[in-house]
């Protein structure tokens, strides 16, 4: 109960700092707004002032025109045969993209989903991902990268093609040896923007990309992007989806113009061990894992489930995701 009180508290007072007549020469405020809280559950309080929730303004759902957008996209989400063209013979292609990590989510969601009786028939997960560092956010950025080579394979070797392509999962970052805040969160974001111009260019039909940030890191684990740069992937997608819903040239998704999908949150997935509770019950410890980064068995479970049930019960995922023929 007391850790409860405590987060509460913390967030409580992290809002203040948005509003000058609310500061103080109190410490703890300062001290408040440096604690890394799950930005779904900052709402409008700040991290060195930076306000949270996983859109603007604090808030964890999409609204306004975004939102709309986002229900659009998702409805015209048709079974497509190999040509792009609608076809009742034609699959709903969702694949992933990026690291091992989300690879590793991919495959317990292929688990869950096929033969699934929740499930839209038309679906056909892919899991694109690669590890040992041949798919960053820089490999992705480039078009000519080799790993693009493993993605044309893996789609032949499932009679799909490229055009057929409507929505991804992504998770990944770019290793670089940076560590401070916003200066990392706005790396990922710009390289972020960049792999989503190259796949909106080899993509043709792909209309929703979902980010789920990633899990945090426990120990000194050998890899460069350990913690704190699980925590800033997450806001270096938020700030780009609040780029898309300002109008952003980048990162424009709409219209004739349009440079790159429409990306938005699937289910957010940092936690910081039981020191942080999540306020939806969500922990994230280091016996979930093998090394300190990679999910057990115990815990890839835990974070396929969690993917699956937004996926079933999100108001925009759903409407592609799920099954709605009649029985």
């Amino acid at each position: 109960m007391m850790v409860w009180l405590l987060v509460f508290t913390a967030c409580q007072k992290t809002s203040e700092v948005n509003n000058p007549s609310g500061m103080s020469n109190d410490n703890s405020v300062a001290f408040t707004d440096t604690i890394k809280i799950p930005i779904n559950d900052l709402a409008t309080g700040t991290y060195l002032g930076y306000t949270g929730g996983l859109y603007p303004a604090g808030i964890d759902t999409p609204s306004g025109q975004y939102a709309k957008d986002l229900l659009r996209f998702a409805m015209k989400i048709k079974p497509l045969d190999s040509s792009g063209k609608a076809s009742d013979s034609g699959k709903v292609l969702f694949f992933s993209l990026g690291a091992s990590t989300g690879g590793n989510n991919m495959k317990a969601l292929i688990l869950k989903t096929v033969g699934n009786p929740k499930t839209n028939p038309f679906l056909l997960l892919l899991n694109c991902n690669n590890g040992a560092g041949s798919a960053t956010l820089n490999n992705i950025a480039n078009p000519k990268d080799s790993y693009w080579d493993h993605v044309s394979l893996i789609l032949r070797s499932h009679h799909v093609g490229y055009k057929q392509v409507q929505v991804v999962y992504f998770e990944t970052d770019d290793s670089l040896p940076v560590n401070s805040f916003p200066e990392r969160a706005n790396i990922v974001r710009d390289n972020f923007s960049k792999a989503m111009q190259v796949c909106k260019s080899k993509f043709k039909h792909l209309k929703l990309v979902y980010v789920l940030g990633r899990t945090t890191t426990f120990d000194k684990i050998l890899v460069p992007n350990q913690e704190p740069c699980p925590y800033y992937n997450g806001w270096a997608y938020k700030f780009y989806i609040q780029d898309q819903i300002n109008g952003t040239a980048a990162t424009r998704y709409k219209g004739d113009s349009a440079v790159a999908p429409l990306v938005t949150w699937g289910w957010y997935q940092w936690a910081d061990g039981t020191t942080t509770p999540r306020l939806d019950g969500f922990v994230w410890t280091k016996d979930m894992t093998v090394d300190g980064m990679h999910a057990d068995s115990t815990g890839q479970d835990t974070l396929a489930t969690r993917f699956q049930n937004f996926l079933l019960k999100d108001r925009y995922a759903s409407v592609w995701y799920a099954n709605h023929t009649k029985p």
